[in-house]
């Protein structure tokens, strides 16, 4: 879009950054719905009279239903934001969210009675508890399904109302804020559930008002716009291999678990590492080859082969793979920390809090990062942010490194944490503008999704092998140094803490090297592109 039909549009609507604002509010919204509900999961579990062994692995399929759900969304819902329009797709989207979370919010009641008369017509005698479960499980779905497809769509539209060389800020900032909410999402449900006489199915509520709002606002600043569509059909046959290989691939890796801010030294003495499942994720690899051969045969595909022709497609998506490993391993190391410094923490709830703060370092100056991080892009182009933004990281990282102990100073770590986060937002803005802005007008939703996939990809990578790594480590050591002391003796708890410490701070290290790795594709991204809109 030139910068032409951008001034006509700021003048027939709302200023653009005023919509992408708007836009912006559901996107950290349903983002937050991916992990909120670990806060208040035992409480569920409580209030169905579900038994503990078995509850925690059930009630667990409402947080991987969710992720399983958006990563279709995502896989699918880019095109058709492409061939049907962004504004009828965001619609659809934002409608479909709101349905599920009305489902979530009510699911105890009518919903279940519905499913339950289903059951006990079938001949089939199924606990009401469970049944509760499994609606709510299939609502967060639908949920999930609405909420993946309104990140993409937002970064497509506002990809429709900047030109080209004004993208790089709103981008990143889009994508930060979904980034952001995964992370809070967890923080945000616990704070919420402490207010006295508070249900759960409150947070639910509070979705539906916001985003009707959003809904409305971003309706009435779209008017007369016209949206961009491109022409040929929607590949489904495509798109079911392409949804097999990421859903295969996401449970191969074992999916995205921030459950650790209540690790203890001795969850972690008695934890084992979780392996990739390798059978999975060869039928990912298969799967995906098969969707290649189709998209390289079809004329209207899901994803045109020829993007990654393009250098800044290939080398951004890459990079973001590196920065999306990066970004999870002060989420994975942060909590376990904390926690195993028993001795300086009164109770696990003071330890939760103390972990969202610090968390909090890491991941909001990364949200703030992207406003920077896209004018340096304006002014210097895509490479050198980028690499700027994970020099800055990999000093955190490095810094990390030689300084975690079980007694390093929290105000260290905080530092540690805003330089880690303020480096890896610095990237959003040059990432996301690099690879959007190498792929034609009518193929910017296929792009959005691209780049958030990757990251969703390389954060899955990073918190199960961080952990896999973390407990061998942590054991192997352990069994060398505490041959022959009494297991939960003071003497063994307190090695062992000291020993996870360490391991931690190694971490720190894995991160530097992950980072600088991420600038090698970085440097081979061009700046041409970027140079000629600005002359």
């Amino acid at each position: 879009m030139t910068a032409e039909q951008t001034r006509a549009i700021a003048k027939s609507a709302l200023n653009p950054w005023v919509i992408a604002i708007i836009l912006s509010i559901p996107v950290f919204l349903n983002s937050l719905d991916l992990t909120v509900v670990s806060a208040f999961l035992p409480e569920l579990i409580i209030e169905l009279k579900i038994p503990l062994q078995t509850g925690l692995d059930d009630a667990s399929w409402i947080v991987s239903g969710y992720l399983l759900a958006s990563i279709v969304s995502l896989a699918i819902m880019g095109r058709v934001s492409d061939l049907a329009g962004r504004r009828i797709v965001y619609i659809i989207s934002m409608l479909i969210y709101i349905a599920g979370s009305y489902l979530v919010a009510v699911a105890h009641t009518y919903p279940t009675d519905i499913l339950y008369s289903l059951y006990r017509r079938s001949g089939q005698m199924i606990d009401p508890a469970y049944v509760n479960l499994q609606v709510i499980i299939i609502a967060r779905v639908i949920q999930a399904f609405g909420a993946g497809a309104i990140t993409p769509a937002s970064m497509a539209l506002v990809s429709d109302l900047f030109a080209s060389n004004r993208r790089a800020v709103v981008l990143g900032f889009i994508g930060a804020m979904d980034t952001l909410g995964w992370v809070l999402g967890h923080l945000y449900g616990g704070l919420f559930l402490q207010i006295d006489g508070v249900k759960w199915q409150t947070i639910f509520w509070i979705n539906i008002p916001i985003t009707v709002f959003a809904l409305i606002i971003t309706l009435w600043a779209l008017r007369g716009i016209r949206m961009r569509r491109s022409k040929g059909y929607f590949d489904l046959f495509g798109a079911v291999f392409i949804v097999g290989a990421l859903i295969c691939l996401s449970i191969g890796l074992g999916g995205i678990n921030l459950n650790t801010a209540g690790t203890s030294i001795e969850t972690l003495a008695s934890q084992t590492a979780l392996p990739f499942n390798w059978g999975l994720i060869g039928i990912s690899a298969i799967l995906l080859l098969i969707f290649i051969l189709i998209e390289s045969r079809v004329k209207s595909p899901l994803i045109n082969l020829h993007l990654f022709r393009r250098r800044n497609v290939n080398m951004g998506l890459i990079a973001n793979l590196f920065i999306g490993y990066c970004l999870f391993i002060g989420l994975v190391s942060v909590p376990i920390l904390i926690n195993i410094r028993q001795e300086s923490i009164a109770t696990m709830q003071d330890a939760a809090l103390l972990v969202g703060i610090i968390l909090g370092t890491l991941t909001i100056p990364m949200a703030i990062a992207t406003i920077p991080g896209g004018w340096l892009t304006e002014r210097f182009g895509y490479r050198r942010t980028i690499v700027g933004g994970l020099i800055i990281s990999t000093v955190g990282f490095l810094w990390m490194w030689r300084t975690w102990t079980l007694e390093v100073d929290n105000w260290l770590i905080v530092a540690q944490m805003v330089l880690i986060g303020t480096g890896i937002g610095l990237t959003f803005s040059p990432i996301s503008a690099g690879v959007v802005n190498s792929a034609d007008d009518d193929e910017h939703g296929v792009a959005s999704s691209l780049v958030l996939i990757m990251r969703l990809i390389g954060m899955t990578i990073s918190t199960t092998s961080l952990t896999s790594f973390a407990l061998n480590r942590v054991n192997y050591l352990a069994s060398e140094q505490l041959a022959g002391v009494a297991v939960n003796s003071d003497v063994y708890l307190r090695t062992y803490a000291t020993i996870a410490a360490g391991v931690l701070a190694e971490i720190g290290l894995i991160g530097a090297v992950i980072a600088v790795i991420a600038m090698l594709p970085a440097l081979l991204m061009k700046d041409e592109h970027f140079a000629k809109e600005n002359s």
